[in-house]
């Protein structure tokens, strides 16, 4: 999850820097200075809103967006956690799975502060909708991705199965090991041209991979 964030906001020319832990977030903090600060609800080794309450008491002026690991519905009691987000001064609740580019535009929002208040309180929950229903849809086709080859960039073809299909997207099987916001392109007869960014990969086998696509 760092590694895609950080290679999605950098692709918009924000400077990231990451930390797995609350421990190693705060020695970060000390160390320099951030405008934004994104973080789970829930991080490995302690509570995020604790996380939360002592950026307020260091950097007060410290923009904050929270995520949390799921839907807001699902919490046993989502207005608390609204209520504890926002009376900490988080800025947004990103629920996930979440829309790469709609982390970008929340992100790019925020730094600029190029919205009025009314934008930022209609959309403080933001909450990606699930993945829409996706039908079996068995294909061979074709991809091509942008990868590194003898010291240089090129965009080269690589075959794959569409397993699934849906408005948002599809998922493949393929040699090809991607990973998280790598972008990826189509040219099929039935498909049609689209892009897509890689929200999750995984392992199937010894030579295969599972990945799933979310059209641009």
């Amino acid at each position: 999850m760092c590694y895609g964030l950080k290679k999605a906001l950098s692709q918009e020319k924000v400077e990231v820097d990451t930390a797995l832990t609350v421990t190693y977030a705060v020695t970060t903090f000390k160390s320099c200075t951030y405008d934004l600060c994104l973080f789970d609800i829930c991080p490995p080794d302690e509570k995020g809103f604790e996380l939360m309450g002592a950026i307020r008491s260091a950097w007060p002026g410290m923009k904050i967006i929270l995520m949390s690991a799921n839907d807001i519905a699902l919490y046993e009691d989502p207005d608390e956690v609204i209520h504890k987000a926002r009376s900490n001064g988080a800025c947004h609740l990103l629920c996930k799975p979440f829309d790469l580019k709609l982390v970008q535009d929340v992100v790019l929002r925020t730094l600029r502060e190029d919205c009025g208040d009314a934008w930022f309180t209609e959309n403080f929950v933001v909450g990606a909708k699930r993945n829409a229903e996706r039908k079996p849809w068995s294909k061979m086709l074709s991809f091509s991705s942008s990868v590194i080859r003898d010291g240089a960039i090129k965009r080269l073809n690589f075959p794959a199965e569409s397993v699934n299909l849906g408005d948002d997207g599809l998922e493949l099987i393929t040699t090809c090991y991607l990973e998280p916001a790598d972008i990826v392109s189509f040219d099929d007869d039935d498909l049609g041209r689209k892009e897509g960014v890689v929200v999750r990969s995984s392992i199937l086998d010894d030579q295969r991979y599972k990945v799933d696509i979310q059209f641009a």
